[in-house]
């Protein structure tokens, strides 16, 4: 991995912690690159990366969740670079998408900004996050895991960020205008 690739992890994971994104030590990002996946360490702190916390493994290979210090997110990573174009992936637990995500199948964008970036965003069970979540990234780029947080892609790690931090603003004025948003709607048998 480059310098420049490091520099990346690092401006994005700084921003994700000034801007309160994720947790102090929660979420994983990665970038593909040519046959490979360099993606931050399991347990890494996002605002406080250092070179050893971003880690190159091969991309089609699932790594040894034992021998790796890879994220424990690798896999699913792999599997979304697999079934969509995506170049970068940025994994956040913010509080209010995991907040909405418990009372919402669907998260509609009542803002401006998330409606026109966003649309309508899936949440998928835990369970389901491996064979959803690829599916699902193929036409918009973020899905969420209920309970668990946001999973944005992009073009570039920049560009996930953009879209992490709308989805976090898009949850939060949704709590902000509920009941009004009527954001609760969980379909039946949920």
């Amino acid at each position: 991995m480059t310098d420049n690739a490091f520099e990346r992890f690092l401006l994005t994971g700084e921003d994700l912690a000034r801007n309160r994104l994720t947790t102090t030590h929660g979420g994983n990002m990665s970038l593909r690159h040519r046959g490979r996946m360099a993606i931050t360490t399991h347990f890494s702190m996002p605002g406080r990366l250092l070179p050893g916390n971003v880690v190159e493994i091969p991309l089609r290979e699932e790594p040894d969740r034992f021998a790796s210090d890879a994220s424990w997110d690798a896999p699913l990573h792999q599997l979304i670079y697999k079934f969509t174009p995506a170049m970068a992936i940025i994994h956040a637990h913010s509080a209010y998408v995991v907040a909405i995500s418990l009372r919402s199948d669907i998260i509609t964008p009542i803002d401006t900004e998330g409606s026109v970036l966003l649309r309508e965003v899936a949440v998928v069970a835990p369970e389901d996050a491996s064979s959803r979540l690829p599916q699902v990234l193929q036409t918009t780029v973020v899905a969420i895991v209920r309970g668990h947080g946001s999973y944005a892609v992009g073009r570039t790690l920049n560009e996930a960020l953009a879209f992490t931090a709308a989805m976090e603003f898009s949850c939060k004025v949704l709590m902000l205008t509920a009941p009004e948003a009527k954001i609760y709607q969980r379909q039946a048998g949920s």
